[in-house]
């Protein structure tokens, strides 16, 4: 044996010349398995020539040789021994064990793997990729990432990604990228270079996990912040809302009794007009009572009491309780029900205090002209979420 397998087994040239092969240096699970090959020396045919096995040192650390066996024959043709040249590839197999462990990895990763040329053409790419953006692998080596784009992302985030990877950094930032079937999604995204020993960059390398559920979560769970910071904006202004309505009421009471007194006790002598004057700031006084009901039924809602009602004559009730107003202001009012319209599932007092107000605004507005009128249409209106029914209030006043 020459020096480079001493050297790799530690042995000296004397501890092992003249003894026996097997039982020197190979390992125990093998010994049965090298016995069977060397029988095999009497029929070189069925010799292998080639072999992989495990060398025992002398420190009892085995390494994997790789042999090239070649027989050697005597003047009449009979075998008398063999040559094996030997490499040692205890590294290269260890070192292949781990890549292999590697790419296990990465092709079981939950996250998308790309791995692309410096010019950005994608070498590889894992299953989660192909899950994800609806590309097969086949369809994208080659092509740059830019496939994916949305078109959301400036150039200026993508230069700062290509400078922050040629400086030697790590970029990280998400993506609203396109799937193959057009549906755009976002990605949360680390990109870095790989590099030789020289420090060249050989190729780049980019982990991509998919955070569009994320988002959507992220999202949901702002809006309910928001609709939470209401409420609570809402209770407070009930709040104020009842204890300004409860202040107010004795007070204006005792304004609105001391004018009916006075009005009752009009004298002929003082001019008409003082008591339009009365009259008006009477008529002002029970509207602010209105405002001040409306207030109090903002600020302590009842509890929703519905039931199955026809909204056509809850609207009529409605009409009915702006009345007085409609014939004070000579107001033209038009109806119109359309056919088919259904019995809805509600409260029939709260629609009518909507109805009520609607109409009343209406009149209100209308105050300024020459012939005051007013129309009510009730329809069913069928659109992308189903079907409505749709409820018109339309008047020829000002607008707001």
């Amino acid at each position: 044996m020459n020096n480079h397998f001493l050297d790799i087994t530690g042995w000296e040239r004397d501890d092992v010349i003249g003894k026996n092969w097997i039982k020197k240096f190979v390992v125990d699970e093998d010994q049965e398995q090298v016995s069977g090959i060397i029988r095999k020396m009497d029929t070189p045919q069925s010799f292998p020539s080639h072999l992989e096995l495990q060398v025992k040192t002398r420190d009892g650390e085995p390494r994997l040789i790789t042999w090239n066996n070649t027989l050697s024959y005597d003047s009449k043709g009979e075998v008398i021994g063999v040559t094996g040249i030997g490499e040692d590839i205890t590294e290269m197999r260890r070192t292949e064990s781990e890549l292999l462990k590697l790419y296990q990895a990465v092709e079981q990763s939950p996250s998308s793997v790309v791995i692309t040329n410096p010019q950005g053409d994608i070498e590889y790419v894992n299953p989660k990729f192909t899950e994800v953006s609806g590309y097969s692998a086949e369809e994208v080596i080659g092509r740059n990432p830019r496939l994916l784009k949305s078109g959301e992302t400036s150039r200026e985030e993508y230069s700062n990604l290509w400078d922050t990877i040629r400086n030697g950094g790590e970029w990280r930032g998400e993506f609203h990228n396109r799937r193959k079937n057009g549906e755009l999604f976002w990605e949360a995204a680390a990109i870095s270079a790989i590099r030789d020993n020289e420090g060249n960059i050989t190729s780049i390398l980019a982990v991509k996990e998919d955070i569009t559920e994320k988002k959507r979560l992220e999202k949901e769970v702002e809006k309910q912040n928001r609709e939470l910071a209401l409420a609570e904006t809402m209770a407070a202004m009930g709040r104020m809302a009842s204890m300004i309505a409860h202040d107010l009421r004795n007070p204006l009471s005792s304004v609105k009794m001391t004018l009916q007194i006075l009005d009752k006790k009009a004298d002929p002598a003082v001019s008409a007009d003082t008591n339009e004057l009365c009259h008006i700031s009477l008529e002002q006084i029970r509207y602010m009572e209105e405002i001040l009901s409306d207030m109090l039924s903002y600020s302590r809602p009842d509890a929703l009491k519905p039931e199955w009602i026809p909204i056509d004559k809850v609207i009529d009730l409605s009409i009915g309780m702006s009345q007085r107003r409609r014939h004070k202001k000579k107001i033209t009012l038009h109806t119109q029900y359309h056919s088919g319209l259904p019995t809805i599932y509600a409260d029939a007092t709260k629609l009518r205090q909507v109805f009520s107000n609607l109409i009343a605004n209406a009149f209100q507005a209308t105050i300024d002209s020459d012939s005051p009128q007013v129309s009510i249409e009730a329809m069913i209106e069928l659109g992308h979420e189903g079907t409505n029914v749709r409820i018109d209030i339309c008047d020829n006043g000002c607008g707001i």
